[in-house]
């Protein structure tokens, strides 16, 4: 198969590489996700735990922050305010790095389990469950 083939197939991903559907969120796993890192505990998860947490919930935030809402969200202050919440956990310059201590790092956890929660709600509100 020659290369036009293959670009009038589609079949070649090198030909087209920024061409990849993304799934549709799951808006279950995400919580799934969410709970397990805001679950009740009389201690600080190991930090390998916190990690992996952390970066799944990274992951999807911004997912989630991708989406598109309807256009009157962007007048909304607490969607605007979620928004502004996300993008400033997610900036790399703030995130926990291995010399943080595991209680600061459990507690950057726990606040991008809140504000992914919060963005998760807008997601129902608009995407349906």
């Amino acid at each position: 198969m020659t290369t036009t083939e293959k670009r009038e197939s589609g079949t070649d991903e090198e030909v087209r590489p920024d061409v990849r559907a993304e799934l549709p969120i799951d808006a279950d796993t995400i919580q799934k996700a969410i709970d397990e890192v805001t679950a009740t505990r009389l201690d600080v998860p190991p930090r390998d735990v916190i990690d992996q947490h952390t970066d799944e919930l990274s992951e999807h935030a911004r997912r989630l922050l991708r989406e598109d809402y309807p256009a009157g969200q962007q007048d909304n202050p607490g969607v605007r305010a979620v928004f502004r919440a996300l993008y400033r956990l997610l900036d790399t310059r703030l995130r926990p790095t291995p010399v943080t201590s595991d209680y600061t790092a459990w507690t950057y956890s726990r606040n991008l389990a809140d504000a992914t929660h919060a963005l998760l709600d807008v997601h129902r509100r608009h995407h349906g469950p």
